[in-house]
Formats: structure tokens, sequence, C-alpha cells
């Protein structure tokens, strides 16, 4: 009996300490909820400005630093490779085991937001955990979840993972063992020149179709 109660104290104890409305999300990240990478091919520790964030990453020199709109083929060691087809994405770009520092990227919100994700993957089996994690606008941390999953090692496999709060989040942190992160649903707007053209085009359809009816 005694057992019994110091197992339910410590269960209540674990529940207490979970913030209200504090939701891992995995495998069903909203559409509105993953981040939009544009493509620059940056290396280094920022900051990058787009949208609605700011990224840095504690890592501006290790193998060139950290990699922002990157296009390229970036590997996760037994997780596979992403060859470019997700489109862009960020990377840590080193590991505690290669480099003995656990570096993180961390997008920075201008206006917060309540949930955040996007298709990520990272280099399996570290020494140290591999770690996602959410932030009120003090800097104070909302929750952080640990990476396990493991893919068959194919080319553009991860997991689509974020967070869903009730508390405004401020900022998002990906930290250690190459963990990379993209949003392969995001379409970027076309720039102005690129409507101007579309509008161009359909303006010129639409006098064909007049033409056509006309005869």
């Amino acid at each position: 009996m005694a057992k019994k109660i110091v197992f339910l104290l410590a269960a209540f104890l674990v529940l207490a300490t979970l913030p209200a409305g504090a939701t891992v999300l995995i495998g069903n990240v909203p559409a509105s909820a993953a981040i939009p990478i544009p493509a620059q091919d940056y290396f280094g520790g920022g900051p990058v400005t787009f949208g609605n964030y700011t990224w840095t990453s504690t890592n501006a020199s290790n193998q060139s630093g950290s990699v922002f709109g990157y296009t390229g083929g970036y590997g996760f060691g037994g997780n596979g490779s992403w060859t470019g087809a997700l489109g862009p994405m960020a990377g840590v770009n080193d590991s505690y085991d290669s480099w003995g520092v656990s570096d993180s990227m961390t997008f920075t919100f201008t206006n917060p937001v309540y949930a955040v994700g996007g298709f990520i993957n990272y280099l399996p089996s570290g020494s140290t955990p591999t770690t996602i994690a959410v932030y009120d606008t003090d800097n104070a941390l909302i929750e952080s979840y640990n990476l396990t999953f493991i893919t068959s090692g194919g080319d553009n496999q991860g997991q689509w993972l974020g967070f869903s709060e009730t508390t405004p989040i401020g900022s998002f942190v990906l930290t250690d063992n190459y963990v990379g992160i993209s949003d392969p649903l995001y379409s970027p707007i076309p720039e102005p020149s690129s409507l101007l053209l579309l509008g161009t085009g359909l303006v010129g359809l639409a006098g064909a179709l007049r033409r056509k009816l006309a005869r």
C-alpha cells in the first residue's frame, strides 16, 4: 500500500510540473505553425530576419557555422540525408561529439505565436540529447522535448514535430547533433516582377478567349 501511495505521489508531481495547455505535436504540426524558410544558403551564426522571426545560432564557425536557407545536401548519419528536395532548411551543423560544444539555433518571433514546428531530422546516438524547446517572451522555458525517433536511413526522411501552447511562444530552440528543420509545404510568395508577368499572362489569355468567343 505504501509503495502504491509513493508511486501515485510521484506521478502527481510529474503531472504538476507540466505547463498547463502544453502539447508536443508529433506528426501533426498544422501548416500555420510550420516555420517558413527562404532560400539563402547562409553559413554562420546570424542574425537573419525573415517574416515574423529572427534566426540566430551559437555555431558561428564550426564547419563554417550553422546553415540557414540551405538548399544543398545535408547528412544525419544513420538517419539518412536531405537532398535539397524538401526545400530550404536550417541546420545547427555540428554536435557535441564532433566539436565538444552543444550548439543550438533559435527562431525568435517578432510577434509571439502559440504553435510552432516543422519537418525535423537529427544525427542519432549522440552522447548528449538532441532537444527542441519553446520559451516565453521573457525567455523562460515553457516546454522541451528530446528527439529519439529513428528513420530507415533513406533520403529526405524525418518527423513533423512542434509544440502547441496556451502561453505565448517567444522563441523556438533546436539543440545539438546536426539537428535540422525544413518546411516542405512552404511555397515562397512570388516576387513583384513575377506577379506582374503572371498578371500580364492572364490578361493575354483573357483577351484570346474574348477573341475566340467573338469569332
